[in-house]
């Protein structure tokens, strides 16, 4: 699965904390050797998590939005220093899939080992289900990430699962855990803290009493029979999951952090004795009031308009609410407009095979069976009028505590074809974690609670189909029919709902309508009054095959042309080492010197190395690379000859085994790479051949600027000002508001709009304007496009149009690489065609018009732009 660029974004940042964490552990560590050998030096040893918090805090890396929140400790049941990150991640932003990205970095560069112990926490039987499925299913993208982390040796387990010591030795082994509560009264109800038969192998035998003192001295959190309160010789430690995850150490993900943010939740969970604590959440929750505060760390802090521009969310709401006292005129208003969604999906199935079942979620009063009570909507009214509609049975699926529709056998995928389900009807069954793209509709018959049913369903509905707009704006947006209470009580409801999926930034984007009676339509903006009178037009990266020209096509003309016979596979073989030293599996015995005056009062014990490997799987390596070669027989040819390769050095058979996941590895990332060097190629002998242009036409193909756009934001939302504190005015549009730009882009629109030699600048929106096609798939959406007023002195009397693009430092990576390089094939590939065929589109600009493409960085840009004004 393809991460989307605020997912890699998250990725980086978590490798730059990592990178900083393990300098200053080192440093630690080093200073606790100097003051062992040197008792009398007063040497502090610092709290190496806070200081790797301040190094990314002067260099810029964390979230402006936290910039005065202090950094918040955490320390495990042996006073430990634990590294506690929490990633803020929207609702529907990815969090499980970026949770098994983070641990396999964790396990990589902090843990440095393949095997281990993961304690994997869930907020509710919702999402343990969905978690539990995926990570159980090799072909699914969570578990193949973890897979490669540990060389395939991955085992999923729940609370009550057998566990050996030599599980833990020889695999990551992941266990699933469910907090029935956030507000627990006592953490002994937990039953992991109970000894119990099934765990074995993590202590000493139980007549072996200095043993046990010994593992008591050196981790003094574990529970003993007897009073746990006083360590002594006769202590035995407990058999319990509880203890065993204590001297494990495990990595430890919280999903819904915040719902575990309580003294005793988070006292009960250090006192697990992680070695890192990951939490993920979409509102972290902080506790300043108490007697000594805590605060999350964020790491990131990922918008609603991060998922937004990434295609994931259906934007924007639109709230209709009926005026009159019948919901059944709510309903069948509807019913209506699922019907208007269905016809548009059948069109776009028609015309691109792509599938959607548009469906309503109906939230009602009363669900069970003895509540249905004259004056309160029951599931039951619901379905019966919906029959009278015309609705037909199968189409229909109750969710509540008690009947629960969805687990039908015919319901269990509602993204299947075959499945018929329209409407679900719920009072508020559909906890987080229920996600269905399919989802477009909300219709709430409860107006005794509807401002709590939109808090809690908003975000039902939000998530959009497959994560890419289908260009049909009635599907590339979600709907809310309520009725009986005021517009700006549900509206409050909606803002809440979203504030609590971590997307208070989108607020703006809801429109209401006072029972479909001529309501309020999104906002235009036209282009200001000395821009209103002319054309603009933009050149895009087309292909020309004879008389034919339309928009360059990735899959079509680059993707499927590549030839895969000039893959490169030499020297695949050689980057694999033989061994597979600081991967391989090895069981280690842990404990104290039997000298208390030894050096190394900790000491290991090796007791071999786990050779217990299965074979190479071919087919399992063909399958992993299928979405960077499209051909099976392709792939299947690369492998082998891999494997062929490495047959040559010695390795097979069970060495092979060893090293399967070092291949894989290597294979994908050389694949990568060789598709990308391909595909570059192709596209560069296209452009010096023609075929692919970048120019102004005289004719239709260019892109041609609106002259006006809408706007979600509400009229008195803030506007852009400069730092003299007027507002921005050379803005191709209207108005420019300061939350469609982040502090970065209006510190460049400000500096843009005060230039004397600039006449206008517009600030272009990502997925729906300008966009550049290159040599991969996605497209490039450039931040600015801006023209430069004619100057006979400076300029030859030419006019500039500008196309810039705008990177904050951390983003110097390949990928902008690869947006730099773009932009300058494309600016040095720019001309004018003046040649026109007889009734097409005039240009009003000329030949002595050009278009410049730049990139610059955030730690330059006002060198970097202002290098670009001049030219």
């Amino acid at each position: 699965m393809e991460l989307k660029d605020f997912q890699q974004e998250v990725l980086d940042s978590l490798d730059a904390y990592l990178d900083e964490l393990v300098e200053k552990r080192e440093n630690a560590i080093g200073l606790e050797k100097l003051r062992a050998e040197h008792p009398k030096l007063d040497v502090p040893i610092p709290d190496y998590t806070a200081e790797a918090w301040k190094a990314l805090a002067a260099i810029g890396k964390l979230p402006k939005s936290r910039s005065g929140v202090p950094f918040s400790p955490r320390t495990d049941g042996a006073k430990r220093p634990v590294p506690s990150v929490t990633l803020k991640i929207p609702t529907g932003g990815g969090k499980t899939l970026l949770a098994a990205h983070v641990v396999s970095r964790i396990m990589g560069k902090w843990v440095r080992s393949n095997h281990g112990f993961v304690l994997w926490i869930v907020p509710n039987e919702s999402i343990y289900s969905q978690t539990h499925k995926a990570l159980n299913n090799r072909e699914h993208p969570y578990r193949q990430t973890l897979d490669r982390a540990a060389a395939g040796r991955v085992r999923i387990l729940e609370k009550m699962t057998p566990l050996d010591r030599r599980d833990v030795d020889s695999h990551l082994c992941v266990m699933l855990l469910m907090l029935q509560s956030s507000n627990r009264e006592n953490k002994e109800a937990l039953k992991i803290f109970k000894d119990r038969g099934n765990v074995r192998g993590f202590f000493p035998d139980g007549d072996d009493s200095q043993a046990h003192l010994d593992v008591l001295e050196q981790v003094p959190n574990l529970d003993v029979y007897g009073d746990g309160n006083i360590k002594q010789l006769g202590n035995i430690i407990k058999d319990s999951l509880g203890n065993a995850l204590r001297v494990t150490r495990p990595v430890v993900v919280m999903d819904e952090g915040h719902k575990a943010f309580s003294r005793l939740a988070l006292d009960t969970l250090y006192g697990f004795n992680p070695c890192f604590v990951l939490e993920l959440s979409a509102t972290p929750a902080d506790r300043p009031n108490d007697k000594s505060p805590i605060y999350s760390n964020w790491l990131v802090d990922v918008r609603g308009t991060a998922l937004d521009k990434e295609e994931m969310i259906k934007l924007p709401i639109d709230v209709t609410v009926r005026g009159n006292d019948d919901w059944r005129d709510c309903l069948r208003a509807g019913f209506e407009h699922l019907n208007d969604l269905r016809m548009e999906a059948d069109k776009l199935h028609a015309e691109s095979a792509r599938y959607i079942r548009p469906i309503c979620l109906v939230q009602v009063e009363r669900t069970g069976k003895e509540q249905r009570e004259t004056g309160f909507i029951h599931a039951e009214d619901a379905r019966e009028y919906l029959l009278t509609l015309g609705v037909g049975e199968q189409q229909i699926a109750i969710k509540t505590s008690e009947k629960n529709e969805l687990k039908e056998p015919e319901n269990l995928d509602l993204l299947s074809p075959t499945n018929q389900v329209r409407f679900i009807i719920t009072k508020q069954a559909l906890q987080e974690g229920w996600d269905c793209p399919f989802a477009y509709v909300l219709c709430s018959l409860a107006p005794g609670s509807s401002r709590g049913a939109m808090t809690q369903l908003i975000g039902r509905i939000l998530r959009q189909p497959e994560t890419v707009k289908t260009g049909v704006a009635a599907l590339d947006e979600c709907y809310v029919f309520c009725y009986h209470v005021t517009t700006r009580d549900v509206v409050d409801g909606i803002k809440k709902g979203l504030e609590q999926d971590g997307m208070s930034d989108l607020v703006d984007r809801i429109e209401a309508h006072d029972g479909g009676n001529g309501g309020d339509t999104p906002r235009p903006l036209k282009r200001r009054k000395p821009f209103r009178d002319f054309r603009i037009y933009l050149p895009v990266v087309n292909w020309v095959e004879g008389e034919e020209i339309r928009p360059l096509d990735y899959e079509r003309d680059i993707l499927y042309r590549i030839d895969w016979d000039r893959v490169s596979l030499d020297g695949i073989a050689e980057k694999i080492p033989e061994t597979t030293r600081g991967f391989e599996t090895r069981l280690v015995r842990v404990g104290l010197a039997p000298d208390p005056e030894a050096k190394e009062f900790i000491e290991t014990e090796e007791l071999g190395r786990d050779k217990i490997r299965g074979p190479f799987d071919p087919v399992y390596v063909v399958r992993s690379i299928s979405d960077i070669v499209p051909n099976p027989w392709t792939a299947r040819e690369y492998v082998e000859t891999v494997i062929g390769q490495l047959r040559k050095r010695g390795i097979h058979g069970e060495k092979l085994g060893q090293v399967s996941h070092l291949v894989l590895e290597t294979l994908r990332a050389h694949l990568s790479s060789e598709r990308d060097r391909l595909a570059e190629a192709l596209f560069l002998a296209d452009v010096d051949a023609g075929c692919i242009r970048f120019r102004l036409q005289t004719d239709s193909h260019n892109w041609v600027m609106p002259n006006e756009i809408t706007t979600r934001r509400a009229a008195n939302s803030q506007e852009l000002r400069r730092e003299d504190g007027q507002f921005v005015e050379k803005s191709l549009f209207e108005a420019v508001y300061r939350d469609d730009l982040n502090s970065y882009e209006q510190s460049v629109a400000c500096y843009l709009d005060g230039e004397k030699a600039l006449r206008w600048w517009h600030r272009n929106v990502a997925q729906r304007q300008y966009a550049l096609q290159g040599w991969r798939r996605n497209k490039i959406y450039p931040d600015f496009i801006f023209a430069m007023a004619r100057d006979e002195k400076d300029n030859g009397g030419k006019e500039r149009l500008m196309i810039l693009e705008t990177k904050g430092d951390h983003l110097d990576n390949p990928d902008t690489q690869y947006k730099q390089k773009v932009l300058e094939v494309c600016a040095n590939a720019y001309r004018f065609d003046n040649v026109a065929k007889q009734g097409d589109l005039e240009l009003v600009i000329d030949e002595d018009t050009t278009v410049s493409c730049a990139l610059i960085f955030e730690g330059e840009w006002q060198t970097g732009l202002s290098e670009v004004l001049e030219g």
